[in-house]
């Protein structure tokens, strides 16, 4: 299957969709410039407290993958995780829904 990474996240797609599946953004539009000039700010994994680069001694990820010392497993960094969402702010997801 072709893939293709999304302009807006990052997130790798099936060349077939039009739309992203993380982000819901359209895949053939150009990204959206931030009231700064930059681009929108995106939560990831690989931007998360518990994102590792290097993981533990015995395991390996591939270059598009970060380690995650809470679950304790490799994620895509891309990937932002359903069950947490623990930025470098230190926020839970459950506190930021309530």
């Amino acid at each position: 299957m072709d893939m293709m990474q999304c302009p807006h996240c990052g997130a790798q797609n099936s060349s077939k969709r039009d739309y992203c599946y993380q982000c819901q953004e359209s895949l053939h539009a150009p990204p959206k410039a931030a009231a700064g000039g930059g681009h929108d700010y995106v939560p990831t994994c690989a931007n998360c407290s518990h994102a590792a680069v290097f993981p533990p001694a015995g395991k390996r990820i591939t270059s598009d993958q970060v380690w995650c010392t809470e679950r304790d497993e490799a994620v895509q960094a891309s990937q932002v995780a359903g069950d947490c969402f623990s930025e470098a702010f230190g926020w839970r997801r459950e506190e930021i829904l309530d």
